[in-house]
């Protein structure tokens, strides 16, 4: 399969995936997307081995580690400083209270996370790709 191929059809699992979202949000239906999204990565995964061509070298992963790296950090940041504005609105509305401790979970879970993928790849040594 060329990389052309293999770009028509990712973005036609696209297309035909967020279609199905959303037509099962509206229906209140939150079950079948999730299948959905699995099976899609599933396919895309099958399909991504049948090229025969590079998708992406060395640079492109290392590239890849520090965007991630830095829009990790900088939703850390902005959340950290939302979730003290809402913490000072919460005084008055107690539902800011709730968005406050929602957002400071999430960055606690993303640094949970970013730590212990990191220890795994570096224990394992596991390779950029």
């Amino acid at each position: 399969m060329t990389l052309k191929h293999y770009t028509t059809f990712r973005i036609m699992i696209a297309v035909l995936l967020s279609a199905f979202i959303a037509s099962s949000i509206v229906r209140h239906d939150y079950f079948w997307p999730i299948v959905a999204m699995v099976l899609a990565m599933l396919i895309l995964f099958a399909l991504r081995s049948r090229v025969k061509e590079i998708l992406a070298d060395e640079r492109d992963y290392v590239l890849g580690g520090k965007a991630a790296r830095w829009a990790m950090q900088l939703f850390s940041l902005i959340a950290v400083i939302a979730m003290f504005i809402f913490l000072n609105l919460g005084e008055s509305d107690p539902q800011m209270t709730v968005i406050a401790h929602v957002l400071a979970y999430s960055v606690c879970a993303l640094m949970l996370l970013y730590s212990a993928l990191f220890g795994i790849f570096r224990r394992f040594n596991i390779p950029v790709r």
